[in-house]
């Protein structure tokens, strides 16, 4: 087990960590867990994403593969909140773009325990489990390809689009859109198939400026509203965040440098919310549906994620059905078998009791 600062991203081997920032001490550092390391119960096979607010693992329980989220100090009500969420959202009907929530204990259920918690190195580490999904990380598809076939960036964008659109519905907001928390899988046909690894932070009615965090999500992707302590926060704010998503992926560049030490700064930027142009001119109207999506000035956006589906529909073909593998219904291969034996069994019998 090693710990991880997760503002400068530095990695103690030895689990003594000193941070270089001074508003990330060193006992903010979070656990990050090795290969073949135990969780409890849990075998951990490998950290898919590390989030400011969580670290995402492919792990074991028992015979079972599944995903394990363990909250970062300081995240551990945003996952016990989100968790109660999943199993809302899952009683109103199971969205195909969101995990499957599993109980945390093998031997309860999920209504029970949407849940977990255990002790480690002296911390309580709240946790969640979902059913295993294959996939890659979007943050890790934009590094090696940063600019993507403009019709998967569409097919992605729209997807995420038609997710939040559902959580909207439900009287949620997400606000934590970035890269990270998408996970990606591309089908037999090629077609890029996201899911949504996170919940995000709110429901309708809360103050978003009260219960805010900003280890919640990635400074140069938070709203500007977010950020400014009297901004209206509403549908137009994860409006900013899937426009922050499109126009990474058509430039290969985030509109506000993301890499940079100081959170402060950051901020600034996109408080000032002065980004250069896509400068794709080969994609007729979508760059500009782009720049009004992450427009500084929340009402010069796309009202919701409606409003900004219907703009971008006409540029793209209608997402693709995935075709699902055939399965054998072996019960009804074997009573079509036998049928069809007895009815051999029939016809030579009958040959059988002609007269010559």
């Amino acid at each position: 087990m090693k710990r991880i600062c997760l503002r400068c991203n530095v990695i103690s081997q030895d689990f003594n960590l000193w941070c270089q920032e001074k508003y990330c001490p060193a006992e903010k550092g979070t656990e990050i867990f090795d290969d073949g390391e135990w969780f409890g119960p849990i075998e951990i096979i490998q950290p898919i994403v590390i989030l400011r607010s969580s670290i995402i693992y492919q792990a074991r329980r028992g015979e079972e593969s599944i995903l394990l989220k363990i909250a970062n100090v300081g995240c551990e009500d945003k996952l016990r909140q989100e968790a109660k969420a999943f199993l809302q959202l899952a009683r109103a009907g199971q969205h195909p773009l969101l995990p499957v929530l599993l109980p945390a204990h093998p031997q309860s259920t999920v209504e029970h325990h949407p849940y977990g918690w255990t002790v480690i190195a002296g911390r309580v580490k709240y946790y969640e489990i979902f059913q295993f999904s294959d996939g890659e990380i979007l943050r890790n598809i934009l590094l090696k390809n940063p600019q993507p076939w403009y019709q998967h960036a569409g097919w992605i964008t729209l997807s995420v689009t038609d997710v939040i659109y559902y959580l909207h519905k439900a009287g949620k907001l997400h606000l934590c859109l970035n890269p990270d928390v998408i996970m990606v899988r591309f089908d037999k046909q090629g077609i890029p198939r996201p899911m949504l690894l996170d919940l995000g932070i709110s429901d309708s009615g809360q103050n978003i400026h009260r219960i805010w965090n900003e280890n919640y999500n990635l400074p140069a992707y938070t709203a500007p509203e977010i950020i400014d302590p009297v901004g209206k926060v509403g549908p137009a704010s994860d409006v900013y965040g899937i426009g922050m998503l499109l126009y990474e992926m058509l430039t290969g560049r985030t509109p506000y440098e993301y890499h940079l030490r100081k959170d402060a700064i950051i901020f600034q930027n996109v408080l000032n919310g002065i980004f250069k142009p896509t400068g794709r001119i080969d994609l007729k109207n979508i760059p500009e549906i782009a720049e009004k999506a992450i427009n500084r000035q929340y009402n010069l956006r796309y009202s919701d994620t409606l409003a900004l589906a219907g703009a971008l529909r006409p540029n793209f073909p209608t997402v693709p059905a995935e075709r699902k593998p055939m399965r054998i219904n072996w019960q009804t291969m074997f009573i079509v078998l036998g049928a069809a034996l007895a009815i051999s069994l029939l016809i030579m019998f009958a040959i059988s009791i002609v007269p010559q």
